[in-house]
């Protein structure tokens, strides 16, 4: 891992944390939760992750893609682990029915960000380059 793919994630899980801040200080009035047939959308949450991983393919390149794939999947796997001990009731299938939605969502949105945000970062690298 160079030291771009790091900045990308150091400035990817900044950024999902100012989006959770955002949200925690703001409260319900912006912690919209959009319901489907298929399950619960956090728009919020979303649009951190989609925002979060375009700075940090922006910062990183093309190879930050996956990392940012991945590291909303370890985010996903703390947060479905916690949901599981803090409520022991509450069975793994059902935690993962319940969020699969959201779970899907915030993944594909974390790799479209990154790689728009890498494609952002191309193009402005090139203009500064020749200018």
């Amino acid at each position: 891992m160079d030291k771009r793919i790091l900045s990308g994630c150091i400035a990817s899980l900044v950024g999902l944390m100012l989006f959770a801040l955002v949200g925690f200080l703001f409260g319900a009035k912006l912690h919209h939760v959009q319901a489907t047939p298929w399950g619960e959308l956090p728009l919020l949450d979303l649009s951190g992750v989609l925002l979060s991983m375009a700075v940090g393919g922006a910062i990183a390149g093309r190879r930050y893609a996956w990392y940012a794939v991945g590291m909303v999947a370890l985010l996903w796997a703390a947060t479905v682990f916690v949901l599981i001990s803090v409520q022991p009731e509450m069975a793994l299938s059902k935690v993962l029915r319940f969020n699969r939605l959201a779970i899907g969502a915030s993944l594909l949105l974390a790799w479209l960000g990154a790689f728009a945000g890498a494609r952002l970062g191309e193009r402005t690298r090139v203009r500064r380059a020749s200018a």
